[in-house]
Formats: C-alpha cells, structure tokens, sequence
C-alpha cells in the first residue's frame, strides 16, 4: 500500500513540478500555430514572433501581427504622411504551462484546468509610426492537451482620448476556438456599440455578432458557416451629408461532398447612403454547386501567389498560363451557379437580377474543347430595372439606348426588362432567337 502511495506522490511531482518546464515548449508551439492559422485565412496578414521568454512555469511572448496590404492597412495610410511601416497589432501573452497550471492561480481568471497552458493576453496597436496604442481588454486562453486553443475577448465599458480624439465602447465578449491538427477555426461573440469621435464629426459603429465554424478540407479549402450582423455605421464630418448603412447582415455555408464544394451565401444591407445618394437597399442570394474543389484549390493558391508577389499587378495580369489547365478541368467538371436574388433599391426604384449557369460535366477521357462546352452550357438572365433608371443610364451613357433598338432590353410598363434563355448553342432574348457562332 505504501508503495503505491509513493509511485502516487512521484506522480504527482512529477506532474506539478517536472511537467511545466517539458509542457512549455508545446505550448508556445501551440500558440505560434494558432496564431498562424488564423493569419492564413487571409494573404494580406503576416504573424512574426518577437521574443520569447521560456521559463519552467511560466513564459513571457509578444507576437507582431502585421497588415502587409490590403483595404485595413489603407485606412491607416490615407491622407497620412507618417507611416513608415506596416501596422500592426502587437500581442504580449503571459504563458502559465503546465498539465496543472498552478502559477495561473495567482492571476485574474486563473484555472487549474487539465491542458498544456493557461494565458492571458494584451494589445497595442502600431500604426505605423512607432508609436503605441494600448487596446482595453484581455484574451484568456486555456491550450488544451491536443494543442486546441480556446480564448476569450473580453472588454468592458470605457473610454480614452489619443490626440484630439475620443474613443468610446460599450464592451464586447467573443470566444475563439482554434485547432492547427485539423485547421478548424469558430469564432462566436458580440461586439457592443463604439465610436470614433472628433470636433468636426466621427465615426459611430452600431452592434455585431458573429456566429463562424470554419474547417479546413482535405484540399485545402475552408468550409463551414458564417453568420454575421451589423448594426448601423454612420461616418460625419464637416464636409457633406453622412455616410454609411442602417443594418448589414451575412448568411453563409459551405461543404465539401466528396470531391466537391457546395456553397450559398445571403447578404443583406439596408440604408446605404453615399456622396449624393441615399437610402440604398441591397439584397443578394447567390447559390454554387458541384464546384470541383482540386482545381479550384490550385487556382486559389496561384491567385494568392499572385497578390503575395513584389508587383501584384504584374502577377495577375500574366498568370492564366498557369492557371489554364486548372481552369479548363474545373469546367469540364461541371458546375452549377445561381444568383437567385440581386434586388438594387433605390430612391428611383428597384433594380432586379437573377442569373443561371449550369454545366454538366463532361467525359473524363475527351480532349477538352470550348465550342463543346459552350454547347452543353445552360444558362439563363432575367433583368428588370425602372424607367427612371433606365433613363439615368441612358444620360450618362447615350450607347445604352442602343440595347433598346437591338432587342435586348424592352419596356413593359413602368419597366425595362430582359429575359434571356441559352442552351445548345442557341440564345433567345426576350423571345427572339439569336444564333451564337461556336467556331473557336
């Protein structure tokens, strides 16, 4: 009895004591995997380690998160002539590794629950000028023992003043899960309203919920489900009208079956008001199917090859050759996609869309042939605007009167409209058949 009374205590040491020194190593593995899977989701994010300090229960670590380019880092760079770097967000993490991370007892939010690390973490923001920012708030983070992260952002109500601005939140609590062995990413939570306020206007950001379960297929893809709803953004200043939106809301899943991707997205946003107009309504319901997800994988992977490139441009323009035989085996694949629902209100009426392509696949050992896709393609168009739109096209473009004489718009009321139907090489716009020349 004694015997096992001491393996017990061995055990236990062992675990307490020896273990965290062992377990520390994986955990900042775990964290730096984490971070880069969430930053592969998007080209334009870099994640860099700028130290770490390892201890035998506990470790110190700063990660840079940088935006290398796209829209977030040209917000920074408008108008501003004192970048001279990338932004970025800085994060510092306290680190209490162990099977038992008895160290995090000390802490706020500390657990004695079973995994490899209990953390916690603060922000700065770079803009790049050097200067930082601290952001309110704190992540917590428990590293389970199979690597998986799962955090928690809280924030609660507060304020601060940076140069001559006020900023204002009203809280927020978003949990993230992460796991590098399957690339699986969820992120649930809402962000309460906060503003941006200066003397001669500012920027007010309505409420958001996100509900995201990403996963990442065998091809590389990512499928799942994201739910997104946003309140209302109103952007003022002393030189016009405001700008902005009333609600914006997104509805998306995707899934992989088999070797292929199926998808459909919902997208809402109402009150949209920009320089000289107003009140703009947008609803859009788009549906893919069959989608063969090799192919499409490989030209992704170029295309974000191309935009990671020295001249983004350059590689774009030039990089079908490579991409060519992906594309032509991804339509011989079949696929089918409809864009049920474009509604464009606005204040002089609404504009209405809806598109159909479907292509059956086609036979694995033929030489691929673009006039006999083109005769196995399905497709259809249905477009109805107002007249009132229809003229204002009309005005700023005298060319588009033209598509009245030729047939392919017609009026119908207070509407212009047209209905076109395509199969076996034959189009038929509004009624009228007009043969399509497939000598390529």
């Amino acid at each position: 009895m004694n015997r096992w009374l001491v393996a017990l205590l061995v055990t236990l040491a062992v675990i307490v004591l020896v273990a965290p020194g062992i377990v520390g190593r994986m955990a900042e593995k775990s964290v730096e995997e984490s971070l880069n899977l969430a930053a592969s989701e998007n080209d334009d994010i870099v994640v860099t380690t700028e130290n770490f300090e390892r201890g035998w229960f506990t470790s110190e670590g700063r990660h840079r998160i940088e935006l290398r380019d796209g829209p977030v880092r040209a917000l920074f760079e408008n108008g501003s002539n004192e970048i001279d770097h990338a932004p970025s967000l800085i994060i510092d993490t306290h680190i209490d590794h162990g099977l038992l991370p008895v160290s995090s007892m000390s802490r706020d939010s500390g657990s004695l629950k079973p995994g490899l690390a209990s953390t916690v973490s603060t922000m700065k923001l770079d803009p790049g000028n050097g200067e930082l920012f601290d952001i309110p708030g704190k992540i917590y983070s428990d590293v389970g023992l199979t690597g998986a992260i799962a955090s928690r952002f809280l924030l609660q109500a507060g304020s601060d003043k940076f140069d001559d601005k006020t900023v204002e939140w009203q809280g927020a609590d978003v949990i993230v899960h992460t796991d590098p062995e399957t690339g699986s990413l969820a992120v649930k939570g809402d962000v309460s309203p906060w503003a941006v306020l200066a003397e001669n206007g500012g920027v007010n950001f309505g409420s958001l919920t996100i509900d995201a379960d990403q996963e990442k297929s065998r091809y590389g893809l990512s499928v799942g489900s994201v739910r997104l709803e946003a309140g209302a953004i109103t952007i003022e200043n002393d030189y016009g009208p405001a700008t902005g939106f009333d609600k914006l809301s997104l509805d998306a899943n995707s899934e992989l079956d088999g070797d292929r991707v199926n998808a459909a997205a919902k997208f809402d946003l109402s009150g949209l008001a920009t320089p000289g107009i107003s009140d703009i309504d947008i609803a859009m319901n788009v549906v893919l199917n069959r989608l063969d997800a090799q192919s499409s994988q490989k030209i992704a992977e170029v295309l974000r090859n191309a935009q990671a490139s020295a001249d983004p441009d350059d590689a774009l323009a030039n990089m079908y050759p490579s991409i060519e035989a992906d594309i032509q085996r991804l339509l011989a694949a079949g696929l089918e996609m409809r864009l049920e629902q474009l509604d464009i209100t606005l204040p002089g009426g609404k504009l209405t869309t809806k598109l159909r392509f479907d292509l059956p696949d086609s036979d694995p050992a033929a030489v691929f042939s673009w006039p006999a896709l083109l005769l196995a393609l399905d497709a259809s168009a249905d477009i109805r605007l107002p007249i009132e739109l229809f003229d204002m096209a009309e005005a700023l473009s005298p060319d588009v009167g033209m598509l009245v004489a030729m047939g392919v718009f017609r009026k119908d009321g207070e509407f212009y409209e047209m209905r076109a139907e395509y199969a076996k090489g034959l189009l038929t716009v509004n009624g009228v058949p007009m043969p399509i020349p497939l000598g390529l």
